[in-house]
């Protein structure tokens, strides 16, 4: 009883004190220069750009909203595009439409933690899933591991969800139970999270007392739950099937991986 009237006491001043937290993350794909090295000028750029969301969490009304900053914003292009380069070996993507906006990078999730509900958007392509499902279960493993990041000392935690490995860093020293996009389930603050090909880190945390109303979305429609999503998903990736081909020039060999991406 002593143990959980101290982190009450500890709690109660933070979140009087802060009517509004607002955190800045970074994501970006995980590559090694082995494999940057290999791919196409084009395709390189994409494998190293770098997108930003806010994350705002109204600390009375218990809830939050993770978007896009003003630096992530969509890629237009006017016509059907090929990626190529002068290797032998080279994977080359033909997008079949004649202007494609890259809303992948999109993301919108609000969460309530007093209804203990997420409601999001997912892209893939130029095709929507309005999300509704609970906060998920992470059965996250707290270690012994710390490190500091942007000044606040943190934890490292692990999970296997879905199938997929994810670390995770987090904060005591600013008790909620929030992260970036899906992510949650500890008892502070998520800073990062990583796979071993992706991660999310916070670059800038401020604490205020100004008021932040956070409107909660209507859908309308059918909604999925993060599990179906992934589903759908999985079926998607495992029916993909590039077509390889051989073109022999003399005493030159090139082979070309083509992947169809219809949106």
């Amino acid at each position: 009883m002593k143990k959980i009237i101290i982190y009450l006491i500890l709690i109660i001043p933070f979140i009087s004190n802060s009517q509004t937290i607002e955190v800045k993350y970074r994501e970006n794909r995980i590559v090694t220069p082995e494999n940057l090295s290999k791919m196409p000028e084009e395709v390189k750029k994409v494998a190293l750009k770098k997108n930003y969301y806010n994350l705002t969490f109204n600390s009375k009304e218990g809830t939050s909203l993770y978007v896009n900053d003003s630096l992530t914003k969509n890629i237009d292009s006017n016509n059907e595009s090929e990626e190529k380069n002068d290797r032998e070996d080279y994977v080359e993507i033909k997008i079949q439409k004649s202007q494609v906006t890259y809303k992948n990078a999109e993301k919108y999730y609000y969460k309530n933690l007093k209804e203990n509900l997420m409601l999001f958007e997912f892209f893939n392509g130029d095709q929507l899933f309005n999300g509704k499902d609970s906060l998920q279960n992470w059965e996250w493993n707290i270690t012994d591991e710390k490190k500091n990041i942007e000044g606040y000392l943190c934890k490292k935690a692990t999970s296997n969800w879905l199938g997929y490995q994810f670390t995770a860093w987090f904060t005591e020293d600013i008790a909620i139970n929030l992260g970036p996009e899906k992510f949650d389930g500890l008892p502070g603050l998520i800073l990062y999270v990583g796979t071993p090909y992706y991660e999310f880190c916070a670059e800038r945390v401020k604490m205020t007392k100004n008021k932040v109303a956070i409107e909660k979305p209507a859908f309308t429609g059918k909604t999925y739950t993060l599990n179906e999503i992934n589903k759908i998903m999985t079926r998607k990736i495992n029916n993909l099937k590039p077509s390889i081909t051989t073109e022999q020039d003399g005493n030159k060999t090139t082979t070309k991986e083509t992947v169809i991406i219809k949106q």
